[in-house]
């Protein structure tokens, strides 16, 4: 693949860094409390705890015996799932159609999927476990907003969420964007130093140093 093909794509994902997933994360919590949309709000904070949770302890089991021979499931792909639920859900929260808004969950998580693997961070295997954990939180805050849909609301403070939504989305990202974070190298190290003694490795894994404080994450 071309160089300048694959910087497109490295650059298409770095949307899907820590960086600006969680601000976005909390700039809608933000919009859906001006709304007046709390149980909804309570819902979407369940599931980011679901899936970036979720993310966390399969990372921290998978990771703790290293890279096994013949194994492609090694760090499941937290940029797949957050960048699914976290732009999969905002389509989901906004619409007045939340199931069509599955298939551009979908969509985001075949994108965010092929780039992983395209940019030779992650396996088709770690890729299929980050999209299925992240459309999962989708489909449970579509059906969430599908009950909230027939719940009549009162006044709210903010009356055109969406282009509140874009104009600080985008604010954000200008910010943001190509700040990685150390993230995934920090998970890595508390793995394999505090992890895998519990663990019944088949192998002992190699020496893993700590990170240096300037190292950037995957």
């Amino acid at each position: 693949m071309p160089d300048s093909t694959l910087a497109l794509i490295g650059f298409l994902s770095d949307f899907g860094d820590e960086n600006i997933l969680w601000p976005l994360m909390a700039l809608i919590s933000l919009i859906l409390i001006l709304q007046g949309r709390y149980r909804i709000f309570l819902h979407y904070s369940a599931l980011v705890l679901l899936v970036f949770g979720g993310t966390l302890i399969l990372k921290l089991c998978f990771e703790a015996c290293g890279r096994l021979p013949g194994h492609s499931l090694y760090s499941p792909s937290g940029h797949t799932a957050g960048t699914t639920f976290v732009y999969g859900g905002a389509a989901v929260l906004f619409s007045r159609s939340p199931r069509a808004c599955l298939a551009v969950a979908s969509g985001v998580a075949l994108s965010a999927g092929f780039a992983r693997i395209a940019l030779h961070v992650h396996s088709l295997a770690e890729v299929f476990v980050g999209a299925s954990i992240g459309l999962l939180g989708v489909l449970f805050l579509t059906l969430a907003r599908k009950n909230e849909l027939h719940t009549p609301l009162g006044p709210t403070w903010l009356s055109r969420p969406i282009v509140f939504l874009i104009t600080g989305g985008l604010v954000l990202t200008m910010l943001l964007h190509g700040l990685r974070s150390p993230v995934e190298t920090w998970l890595e190290y508390f793995s394999h130093r505090f992890v895998a003694p519990f663990m019944r490795c088949p192998v002992t894994p190699p020496a893993f140093q700590k990170p240096h404080h300037n190292v950037l994450g995957k």
